[in-house]
């Protein structure tokens, strides 16, 4: 079984592999069927991270998605009191990806204060740089 792929990542990643067996081996033969059977295998393994969940595992993904939507139920609709929890949260986080991905997920949620609070935190802790937080400011005030 032959897997075509046409776009540029694979096409890269194909050529590293083709140099790193040619590099191993000297014996140029059916390099791309092999590539392609090692690649079904890895896709088929890996299928639980696929696509949908943003770079993150799946329980990560799941685990941030509530946490956003325990804040948007507990505040019952007043947006004041879902930012007081979104600081209160967001002040104990550490790692500067959590603090992204949760600002991901509120925004996939179309939470956007909420998303403010966990961005914030994401600059503060130096996962977004300085730029692309700015960016985001002169977009929201429409610059």
């Amino acid at each position: 079984m032959i897997i075509k792929r046409d776009d540029d990542f694979m096409n890269n990643l194909y050529w590293f592999w083709y140099k790193y067996v040619h590099y191993k081996t000297d014996i140029p033969e059916r390099f791309e069927s092999q590539f392609n059977k090692m690649l079904a295998i890895f896709e088929v393994k890996y299928s639980h991270m696929a696509g949908k969940w943003n770079g993150q595992t799946k329980s990560e993904f799941e685990k941030n998605y509530k946490r956003v939507k325990d804040i948007v139920d507990r505040s019952e609709g007043n947006e004041d009191e879902a930012i007081a929890l979104s600081k209160t949260q967001a002040n104990r986080i550490t790692d500067e990806f959590k603090a992204l991905n949760r600002a991901m997920a509120a925004k996939s949620m179309k939470e956007e204060h909420i998303f403010e609070v966990f961005f914030q935190r994401a600059y503060e802790l130096g996962s977004v740089s300085k730029q692309e937080y700015r960016e985001y400011k002169l977009e929201k005030l429409g610059i």
